[in-house]
């Protein structure tokens, strides 16, 4: 602990060259405070992203077809082909850890009309599974169910940009009917994604979703599908299942194994894991910047005490002379750059709390739109991690001025003139 002598010796040697101290000080407040500004804008960003993603299946892939580029028995290249229901039952027959799979038609752009007005979207054909791998949130209504699609309903969910489009604001559009494809859909629901930044043949908010066993009669495609999306098992992997389910179709449909571009997948498993690296080499990246801005703050407070010492060599040598140990002298060294270091690097800890505060109340909470941004806070671990850096910081600022005042001999000290 602290005693009375120590706290006064301390306040001497920040008080005898304020101008010197102050401007260390605020070196190790900025380096704090900068690591912290940066922390917490990285926490911002991640936590951002990971409210526009969260619902989404993380364990799921979408698979698509492509002609082909090899041949293969007999089939030559270039072939085109196309996924069907029936390659859905067999996956989820033969591939025990597939939790189930969606199918998905991608409808063309069309003209939709609704009373006097009119505007131009995609359609989609959809399935009920589709709000499970990618919840939807309804602002009317419900989703399209699985009586929509076995008894091929013309119904639709519309997106909630086409509805501000077409109708006045506030107005209950359930039970009204939009014309497309030359026939009258029913609105059974307006949605809009919970998750942000999916784009499946348009966002979720500007396209008109539908039965996709309608699509398929509309354009008399039989049972074809354009895109198939699989889930796997809450314990399973989807990198486990990806080949799995490529050899499979391409065994079913006589495409060559090694024939990479005729089937492709989107693995979302793998685009979250390159987003949990980048956000690590991100944080990585802002502690070594706010550490070695830190370290320029603690070379300070170290070049500081240093020149403290040798205007207390006298004073050191005395001490010596009459009794005093080196090891109290070093500690007494250290307790001062320590406790500059830790005032200083304390307050810019607390103002950047404090801004980032701020800026969560006043700044993000007040923002619209697709912002991948939010919560700016610096985590409890990080905070306390910070601490711990701080004073580790000033125990280093203080061990080479420590070691010099141990190099002073009591003799050639008090020979010493004033």
């Amino acid at each position: 602990m602290f005693d009375l002598d120590s706290w006064q010796e301390i306040w001497i040697t920040i008080t005898r060259n304020k101008r010197r101290s102050l401007l260390t000080a605020f070196g190790v407040f900025w380096g704090i405070f900068m690591l912290v500004i940066m922390l917490g804008a990285g926490k911002g960003l991640s936590e951002g992203i990971a409210s526009d993603t969260q619902g989404f299946s993380e364990n799921s892939a979408f698979f698509y077809t492509n002609n082909t580029s090899e041949p293969y028995k007999g089939f030559r290249k270039g072939r085109y082909w196309e996924m069907h229901e029936t390659d859905l039952d067999v996956l989820e027959a033969q591939i025990k850890d597939i939790k189930y799979t969606v199918p998905f038609l991608m409808g063309p752009s069309v003209n939709v009309a609704h009373s006097d007005k009119t505007t131009s979207c995609r359609t989609k054909g959809m399935s009920p599974l589709y709000e499970k791998m990618l919840p939807q949130h309804m602002l009317y209504g419900r989703y399209l169910n699985q009586i929509d699609v076995n008894e091929r309903r013309k119904v639709c969910v519309v997106g909630r940009k086409v509805y501000e489009e077409l109708f006045k604001a506030n107005e209950n559009p359930l039970g009204q009917y939009i014309k497309m494809f030359n026939i009258n859909f029913q609105i059974i629901g307006i949605a809009e994604p919970t998750v942000s930044g999916v784009n499946i043949n348009g966002r979720d908010d500007e396209v008109i979703a539908v039965p996709y066993t309608v699509l398929q009669q509309i354009y008399n495609s039989g049972d074809v599908v354009h895109l198939v999306g699989v889930v796997a098992q809450d314990n399973v992997r989807m990198s486990q299942l990806e080949d799995q389910v490529k050899t499979l179709l391409k065994t079913r449909h006589n495409i060559s194994p090694t024939d990479e571009f005729a089937m492709e997948s989107i693995n979302i498993e793998k685009i979250f894991n390159r987003f949990k690296m980048l956000f690590t080499g991100i944080s990585v990246l802002i502690w070594i910047v706010g550490l070695g801005t830190l370290l320029a703050g603690v070379v300070g407070v170290s070049n500081i005490i240093m020149v403290t010492v040798r205007e207390r060599t006298k004073e050191i040598g005395v001490r010596r002379a009459i009794g005093a140990k080196p090891l109290a002298i070093m500690i007494q060294i250290i307790k001062e750059s320590t406790t500059l270091t830790v005032l200083a690097g304390f307050f810019g800890l607390a103002f950047g709390v404090l801004i980032l505060d701020l800026v969560d109340r006043f700044i993000v909470s007040n923002m619209t739109g697709d912002v991948f941004f939010k919560n700016p806070q610096i985590e409890f671990t990080s905070a306390v991690a910070a601490a711990l850096v701080i004073i580790l910081c000033g125990i280093m600022a203080g061990i080479l001025p420590a070691y010099r005042a141990l190099q002073i001999k009591a003799i050639d000290a008090i020979r010493e003139e004033d």
